[in-house]
């Protein structure tokens, strides 16, 4: 499980806004790249961060919908992004 958080300044000028001076997509930072500094000041600060609470209420349901969307079959995960394309809720691109 890979978790991702990233500096406020470069949300704000995420790809969803815009692009950098040398016209390149911005990305998000992950916990891996950061230095004690930004972690200290982004993730680590209880004032700047959100946990959320994930149950998985139906295992097997989860599991299939893991496999679909990691797994090789291309064809599979493009029929499920379509299908549940309008229901998304808090998109992180």
């Amino acid at each position: 499980m890979r978790f991702r958080s990233g500096w406020r300044e470069e949300r704000e000028n995420s790809p969803r806004a815009a692009v950098d001076n040398e016209d390149k997509p911005r990305r998000e930072i992950l916990l891996s790249e950061m230095n004690a500094e930004q972690l200290a000041e982004t993730t680590m600060n209880p004032l700047k961060r959100t946990l959320l609470c994930v149950r998985l209420e139906d295992a097997v349901k989860t599991e299939e919908i893991f496999v679909t969307l990691m797994g090789e079959d291309a064809e599979a995960r493009r029929k499920f992004i379509e299908d549940n394309a309008l229901d998304v809720k808090n998109l992180d691109v």
